[in-house]
Formats: structure tokens, C-alpha cells, sequence
């Protein structure tokens, strides 16, 4: 059974069921859906789309976004959703290595998307979704004259067969493209399912980018998945994703950090009803400790906790049960996935020592798209290599220490920047700190901390040091504190390290 076989099977059990709303906009039942799905179906294959061919998105939340992806899982073809927050050279040079035979973009980028086409002069199709006016056809109207009976696709679609094409971030250089499965999606969605006890009275409320794998693979396809509808909003205002919540009785959405925090500043928090949440789930970034028990102790509402990549979906899970106790882990490794930390020749280390986190299972992708030294690499030995660190306490529980690539070693110590964080984030006066390492003459490294605190509090250097030096060993005490204002973030939410570093230069 291939993913766009869901929809078909929704439509076909349970009709007039909720498949999705886009706030007060449009609502479509599951036989509409699929319905739209078909014609969006029948439009690839008429715009000559094969099986193994791309379809490349650069769009906001939207019905289209999905009815995209079910067309492509229904026909064979690739979907390549792409960040619309990439700049310009960033955005040709993903289109120039995936080659895509259609692009279909959001009114809001038509500037950019014009731009883009200057480094694509090979591409056949192009279409507009919304907007008064443009060069390139409406989408809306492209599809509208075909048909909505289910496709007949040419070849089989099975489980190997691929699904979608999600790029890396490229922080160590080009962007690499994630090959993910018919099978990585369903195996994805099943771990979800089974590791947060999700079923089809669920109701998600999608906020963040649908291009980003912890919005498509936890917010949208296990619920999915599962029977459940889905809420369609883009995070532009905290105070109407708060009264969203309330009005549709949303039980579930997974959403970064920083949107988290966001919502706990806005002036509807206080009043807000949460008693229709089952849990919240963050990803993309650690989940600060003092943000998780704000949520537990205001509202009474837990964070499944886990931990999940590009190349894999979710790996991990924290069971709700455990999410204070264990607070600051991402659980253990859910039903499909075998999960090992090794050392540096691949050899098992023992519980309380930090290793690569390496896996496998269904769920872990098919490799990088044309770049086979890379995937070898990054697969050798049969196991995917994540480049996180991480330990297990002796109960089996997962910590994430940092990336492989991110650790400091000063004087031959080996400092998870991890670990410090969550010192430093655990005073009151902070709301977030990132640690980088910092060069230094005699030991190759120190420890440079960047704390961002709270509104209305204050804090010194030397204030912090005092308070946290009897918390951790003192070769990870940090050399250097900078106070910010904000950190510059991707758009999945992840501190951009990098950048900070070189203000340390």
C-alpha cells in the first residue's frame, strides 16, 4: 500500500469525515480531498510528470501543499518541498540539482521565484498559487478541467519507490537532499503514531512550514495516518495561534521552541483554555527546561518529547509519564528503529558516556539524491551515522550532548555544548543560552557562552559564573559570556552556531 493509497482509503471508509480546514477559509472532507488529490493527479501526468520525475513547492501552509504530495505519492512522481526562506542562489542551486520538471510556488515569492528563473531556463512548467496577478498561470485554473476519478498510474508505486526529496540544511556546505521512501513515510508515521498513542480523534493544528520534515512528518502525516484533520495557520501572530487553539479545540501540534515561547508572552496565555490538549511535541531544537515547566505548571500540559532528523523522521520518544522525571531527555528509540551509541571506531560505549548516535530501520532514508560518496559515508557499515551525540543513563534514556561536529575539546577534554546550555538555562533570570567554542592559544579551545534572559531581568558576567561554577566541572566553565538580544536562527528554529562563532573571531 503507497502513501497516496491513504487518501484514497479515507475517502472511501469514512467519507464525510474532517480532512482539513485552513482556518475559516475552506474546510475539505476526506472524499473532497481526495477528489482534489485525483485531479491534481491527472494535471502532473497531462504536464508530462513521470514516475521518478520532480515537483518542486515553494509555498506557504496550504490544501494545494498536501494535495501536491498525495498527487505525487498516487503518480510516482517526486515532490521537492522547498524552504521558502532561502535566498535567492540558495533556492537556484537546489532547483539545478533536482532538476524538476514543475515548480509550483505561493504568490508572496513571485518576485523571488522570477529571480530564480534565470538559473532555470529548462523548466518546463511553472504555476502560481493565489494572487491577483502574475506571468505564470494560477494553479487553481491549470487544475480545474481535469477529471476526479482515481489515476491510473503507469507503473506501480511500492514502498521503495521515492517519495520526496527534503534538503538539508547545508551548515557545512551545499545543501544535501534527503531521498525519503513511500516506505521512510510510512514507517515514519507508524513510529509517531505508536509513540505519542495517536488515533484518528486527534485534531493538529499545523503552524510550522510544511517544507520542514517536523511539520510534514509529525504534524501532518501521522495524524493522517491515523484518521485525524488537520488546522492549516502559518506562525505570523502568537495571540491568533492562541485563540486558534482554543476555537477549534486543537489537541495536538508540534511547533519549535521559540514558537512556544511566543505563545507564553502574549496576553491571551493567562485566560487561554488548554483543556482540550492531549500534548504539545517541539522539535527542531532542545526544548529549554524552563519553557517545558511553565507549560506543566500553568496549563498542565506535557511535551512529548523526542528526537528525530531530515534523513529519518522520529527516532526517539519521551513518554508523557516520564517527561518530568526524565526532563531534559528525548526518551528512548520507538518501536522501528535500532538505535546504538558508538565511539569512534563503532564500538558500543558504555551507559553515562557520550558517543554518535548511529540507526537503522524502515524509516531511515534512502540516501543523499546524486551523491553517492556522501551517502556511503554517511550509511557505512549499514548503519545511518547521525553526526548528534548523545548517552543513555541506565535506564536506557537518551540524552543529546550536541553535534559530533560541534563539540569542544579544550586541553583534551571533550565539552558537549549540550550540557553547559542546560546549566545556564536552568537560572531564572534565562531564557536561552548557546555555547560555542572559542579559540584559545594554550588549550585549542574554551567554552563562549551567548545568553539570551528575560524580559525585565538583569544578570552580569560575573553574577552567572558565580552561580553556576559548583554546577559543572570547572574546564567547561564558560571564558566568555555575550548577552544578546536574539540569536540568528534557520528556519527550522535551530541557533545558527556558525555565525555566532565568528563574532568571537
Amino acid at each position: 500500500m503507497n502513501v497516496g493509497e491513504w487518501i484514497f482509503k479515507r475517502a472511501a471508509i469514512y467519507p464525510k469525515g474532517l480532512f482539513l480546514k485552513e482556518e475559516e477559509a475552506r474546510s475539505f472532507t476526506n472524499r473532497e480531498f481526495n477528489e482534489r488529490v485525483n485531479r491534481m493527479a491527472h494535471a502532473l501526468t497531462a504536464w508530462g510528470v513521470g514516475k521518478g520525475e520532480r515537483v518542486a513547492v515553494l509555498m506557504t501552509n496550504a490544501s494545494e501543499f498536501l494535495e501536491i504530495f498525495f498527487a505525487c505519492a498516487k503518480t510516482g512522481a517526486i515532490m521537492v518541498p522547498v524552504n521558502f526562506r532561502l535566498a535567492v542562489p540558495e533556492l537556484a542551486y537546489i532547483f539545478r540539482d533536482s532538476a524538476p520538471r514543475v515548480l509550483v510556488y505561493s504568490a508572496d515569492f513571485t518576485a523571488k521565484v522570477g529571480e530564480v528563473k534565470a538559473f532555470l531556463p529548462g523548466l518546463p512548467h511553472c504555476f502560481r498559487h493565489g494572487g491577483a496577478a502574475g506571468d505564470d498561470p494560477l494553479l487553481v485554473e491549470a487544475v480545474a478541467p481535469f477529471p476526479v476519478a482515481e489515476p491510473l498510474p503507469r507503473e506501480e508505486i511500492t514502498l521503495v519507490d521515492p517519495l520526496f526529496i527534503m534538503y538539508t540544511s547545508g551548515t557545512t556546505g551545499d545543501p544535501k537532499g534527503a531521498v525519503l521512501t513511500h516506505g521512510n513515510v510510512l514507517f515514519g508515521s507508524i513510529n509517531t503514531v505508536i509513540g505519542c498513542g495517536i488515533n484518528r480523534s486527534y485534531k493538529s493544528l499545523v503552524v510550522a512550514p510544511l517544507f520542514h520534515i517536523g511539520a510534514l512528518g509529525a504534524s501532518a502525516l501521522p495524524i493522517l495516518y491515523a484518521g485525524g484533520s488537520l488546522v492549516l495557520k502559518g506562525f505570523y501572530n502568537a495571540a491568533e495561534v492562541i485563540g486558534l487553539i482554543c476555537r477549534e479545540k486543537i489537541n495536538y501540534m508540534f511547533a519549535v521552541p521559540v514558537m512556544f515561547q511566543l505563545l507564553t508572552r502574549t496576553e491571551e496565555w493567562e485566560k487561554a483554555d488548554f483543556s482540550h490538549i492531549h500534548f504539545f511535541i517541539a522539535g527542531g531544537a532542545p526544548m529549554p527546561l524552563p519553557v517545558i515547566r511553565k507549560y506543566q505548571e500553568e496549563k498542565g500540559i506535557f511535551f512529548a518529547q523526542g528526537y528525530g532528523m531530515t534523513e529519518t523522521f522520529r527516532l526517539t520518544s519521551l513518554d508523557l509519564e516520564d517527561s518530568i522525571r526524565k526532563a531534559g531527555s528525548v526518551g528512548k528509540e520507538v518501536l522501528h528503529v535500532e538505535l546504538r551509541i558508538v565511539d569512534e571506531q563503532d564500538r558500543d560505549v558504555a551507559p553515562g558516556e557520550a558517543g554518535e548516535i548511529i540507526v537503522k530501520g524502515p524509516n531511515v532514508f534512502a540516501g543523499y539524491w546524486k551523491k553517492p560518496a556522501e551517502t556511503e559515508e554517511a550509511m557505512r557499515g549499514g548503519w545511518f551515522h547521525t553526526g548528534d551525540m548523545g548517552q543513555r543513563d541506565e535506564e536506557g534514556f537518551i540524552t543529546i550532548v550536541g553535534r559530533k561536529v560541534e563539540m569542544i575539546i579544550s586541553s583534551g577534554e571533550n565539552i558537549y555544548p549540550a550540557e553547559v546550555e542546560r546549566v545556564i538555562q536552568a537560572l531564572p533570570e534565562v531564557r536561552e543560552a548557546a555555547v560555542v567554542g572559542m579559540p584559545d592559544r594554550k588549550k585549542g579551545e574554551v567554552v563562549a557562552a551567548f545568553v539570551l534572559l528575560k524580559d525585565g531581568t538583569q544578570l552580569t558576567e560575573e553574577a552567572l559564573l558565580a552561580a553556576i561554577r559548583d554546577r559543572i566541572a570547572l574546564f567547561k566553565l564558560p571564558k566568555k559570556i555575550v548577552f544578546v538580544e536574539d540569536f540568528p536562527r534557520n528556519s527550522a528554529g535551530k541557533i545558527l552556531k556558525k555565525e555566532m562563532k565568528e563574532r568571537l573571531s
